[in-house]
């Protein structure tokens, strides 16, 4: 596999093609892999090398001559040379387009993910994952120069797996929150001038117009932009992230929250007629496959009747 083209896809520049080629390609042979961990090693610390502030272009146009006047010899290269020096020459192209073309949009990596009926999941260039449910927006952006990684939840919901990296942390702008994190998981939601943010493992830091929260493993942080309001609680179950595994968790779930997800996973109209049934505990774990076989499961564990009508389903 040619050099060139692995450091396009270390920068996320390949297409839809060339990345299932070079993914086969790595997974093919333990020293494929190698190979490409090498290259991406050498890129990561190429990132940590703070460049001279000062460039000389006549010192360099004199070095260049001096050489050039002298026969060239004949040099054998190791492939870890040569793979530095590939990326070497790419990194001095870099850095002559942030210092003197474009020094305020340099060399972004850019991606823009959107769904309509269906979760998508993308891995992104440092390891992430990034799982979009359906009728969500969201774009991530890294500096190729600069120690960021930037994501915005434009609308909709998505369960980030980040990467650790503590020198480069990992950022979500949702509405005017911004969520900031090392290594976690966790999932965040914007709907109708709401946020949710579900902290799954790790830590997170959420900034909202001056106040600062600090998220643990089970925390629930409700941000009401239009009241400014900041609540935060617990969750004791993972049907929130039901989209990014494909099946429901529930741990002592009262079942008027199963219900609401169900009513969001499948865009039904499912109603609780009665009062009393709303919380009745519920501990399993189904398939997100279809409703009716999960209707089924509710249906059989509480000894309920369901009653379809064109425009609702009613529980009693």
């Amino acid at each position: 596999m040619d050099e060139s083209k692995l450091i396009k896809y270390i920068i996320e520049e390949t297409d839809h093609v060339e990345n299932q080629e070079i993914q086969k390609w790595i997974q093919a042979h333990p020293d494929h892999r190698k190979r490409y961990e090498q290259i991406q090693f050498i890129w990561e610390k190429s990132l940590s090398i703070k460049p001279s502030t000062h460039v000389s272009t006549a010192e360099a146009w004199q070095a260049f001559q001096r050489r050039k006047s002298h026969k060239s010899k004949e040099v054998r290269f190791s492939p870890w040379y040569q793979i530095a020096a590939a990326i070497s020459v790419f990194l001095v192209a870099a850095f002559a387009y942030v210092r003197f073309i474009e020094p305020d949009n340099a060399l972004l990596s850019n991606l823009h993910l959107a769904t309509n009926q269906k979760p998508v999941t993308d891995t992104l260039f440092d390891g992430s994952i990034i799982t979009l449910n359906k009728s969500s927006q969201l774009s991530f952006n890294q500096s190729i120069i600069k120690k960021s990684r930037n994501a915005e939840l434009i609308e909709g919901e998505a369960f980030f797996q980040v990467a650790r990296n503590e020198n480069r942390p990992f950022r979500v702008l949702v509405g005017q929150a911004t969520v900031t994190v090392l290594g976690t998981k966790f999932n965040i939601k914007k709907l109708d001038g709401l946020i949710e943010i579900i902290l799954q493992s790790g830590s997170v830091q959420v900034n909202y117009e001056g106040e600062v929260r600090i998220l643990t493993p089970g925390d629930r942080l409700l941000i009401n932009q239009v009241k400014g309001l900041l609540t935060s609680t617990t969750v004791e179950d993972k049907l929130y992230s039901y989209y990014v595994g494909d099946y429901f968790e529930a741990h002592e779930t009262p079942l008027w929250r199963v219900i609401e997800v169900l009513n969001e996973a499948y865009g039904a109209n499912i109603i609780l007629l009665n009062e009393r049934l709303r919380n009745l505990p519920l501990t399993t774990t189904f398939k997100n496959d279809s409703l009716e076989n999960n209707l089924e499961v509710l249906k059989a564990t509480f000894g309920l009747t369901v009653i379809r009508e064109p425009d609702r389903i009613i529980i009693k």
